[in-house]
């Protein structure tokens, strides 16, 4: 059981479920504006302020995508297909 710490929390990283939840949570913050850093740069003539995120929210969605088939994998015990009908 190797434990990490997601937001404060602890969470077991064999758990699928249990890491989509926490990493839901974060995504959440992400979202929200919460976990934002801010540099400022000042000078006698301009000031520049750049806003920018410690996380990349694509790679945080892949993950969440994978974590989230893997735990209907383990909770159902089948895999999430993907079969979409075309209609024309």
């Amino acid at each position: 059981m190797a434990m990490v710490t997601i937001n404060g929390a602890s969470v077991d990283a064999d758990d699928p479920c249990a890491l989509y939840q926490a990493l839901y949570a974060v995504k959440l913050r992400m979202l929200s504006g919460e976990q934002v850093g801010e540099m400022s740069i000042q000078s006698p003539v301009t000031r520049e302020t750049v806003v920018f995120s410690p996380g990349s929210m694509a790679a945080l969605d892949r993950e969440l995508v994978r974590l989230s088939e893997a735990c209907t994998l383990k909770t159902t015990g089948r895999r999430v297909t993907r079969r979409w009908k075309f209609r024309y």
